[in-house]
């Protein structure tokens, strides 16, 4: 695969759309057998998933599988199935999560939600879409009048209006990144692989959110081994409340 940004956003297209007809043609939705919490479908989507990613000749770090590729080609980090047991059980908000490193930088991203067919795309410094549209944060500063969506259960009430827990972190975070809720926080410490976060984070950063992680360490890893703990609000100021509450409770 050539640098151009465009042509990532086509490809990362092309490996979302095989992993759709995967789970078309799904009747095992039960568990792979393999490792815990992974499911059958997990195993078949990334196979999938895969086989186009590398035939464009990039490298790729993958939950399901690790890494896999030329070590000198640009990284993709992805998540065949965001919200696999969201998918097992019915649940219509899962998604398959794909952003190209370069050099260490998050370059383009995409998140393709399986259920509803909506998909969030980014070029670092060109903004963020949503299914062709560009997004913005909701521009929330007070947390008395935010909508929180989370992964995981706090130890106390932050003092937000309301909650959510939708269960799968990277449709959630673009959620934050198109205006619909006003911050997402990991409550459970370190609960995350860079799979389930860096696709959805560069879209909120090109949709102007504030982004961070609890214990200050890089988000953008390539280490599979690694687990991080992200927070993104719509603001700053928001980011700056809800990252108090929540380095109380590490």
């Amino acid at each position: 695969m050539g640098a151009g940004r465009h042509e990532a956003l086509d490809l990362f297209d092309a490996a979302a759309d095989a992993v759709a007809e995967v789970l078309a043609e799904t009747t095992d939705w039960g568990p792979s057998g393999l490792r815990h919490s992974q499911y059958a479908f997990d195993v078949s989507a990334d196979e999938a998933c895969l086989g186009v990613l590398h035939l464009a000749g990039v490298a790729v770090l993958s939950e399901e599988s690790g890494i896999t590729g030329d070590a000198g080609a640009p990284v993709v980090i992805v998540d065949p199935v965001d919200g696999s047991t969201n998918a097992s059980r019915g649940v219509p908000w899962f998604a398959t999560a794909l952003c190209l490193m370069v050099e260490g930088r998050a370059e383009v991203a995409l998140v393709a939600n399986h259920a509803t067919g909506q998909r969030w795309r980014a070029v670092v410094g060109g903004g963020a879409s949503l299914d062709g549209r560009p997004i913005s944060t909701s521009g929330q500063t007070e947390l008395s009048k935010s909508i929180v969506a989370m992964s995981g259960l706090p130890s106390h009430h932050y003092g937000w209006a309301q909650f959510r827990s939708f269960g799968a972190s990277a449709p959630d975070l673009c959620l934050v990144a198109s205006g619909v809720t006003d911050a997402w926080c990991d409550m459970n410490d370190g609960g995350h692989g860079v799979w389930d976060y860096a696709a959805s984070m560069l879209i909120c950063l090109e949709a102007g959110a504030a982004v961070a992680e609890v214990h200050d360490r890089d988000l953008f890893t390539l280490d599979h081994r690694a687990r991080r703990t992200p927070v993104a609000a719509a603001t700053p100021e928001l980011l700056e409340v809800i990252l108090e509450h929540r380095r109380a409770d590490a």
